[in-house]
């Protein structure tokens, strides 16, 4: 994977997306993707090495990642805001019957 123009943190962004897309891309196979698409297999097959690589880059130089679609995506600061909010109240409780609502 050529990475002279991404940053670091973007090299690493998009070997992560071609990993994703490559093991998706093994557990359906290549003739159903072609065949959704309307191409040969054999042209999923020539993309694989080069394109795939290349449009995983895009996305890593655009901030975008290859995630499941089941997968839910949140913003980090958020998710922090929330456990802290959470230890800050478990430091107040002191017993099980505190967790008690009627």
């Amino acid at each position: 994977m050529s990475t002279e123009t991404l940053s670091q943190d973007q090299t690493v962004r998009a070997r992560k997306n071609y990993s994703v897309l490559m093991r998706a891309l093994a557990s359906v196979g290549n003739a159903p993707v072609a065949l959704a698409v309307g191409c040969d297999e054999a042209t999923i097959s020539r993309m694989k090495p080069e394109k795939f690589e290349q449009f995983c880059q895009i996305l890593a130089v655009l901030d975008l990642k290859v995630v499941p679609s089941d997968m839910r995506c949140f913003n980090e600061r958020d998710i922090e805001t929330i456990l802290h909010q959470a230890k800050r109240w478990m430091e107040h409780v002191q017993g099980i019957d505190q967790l008690e609502f009627d």
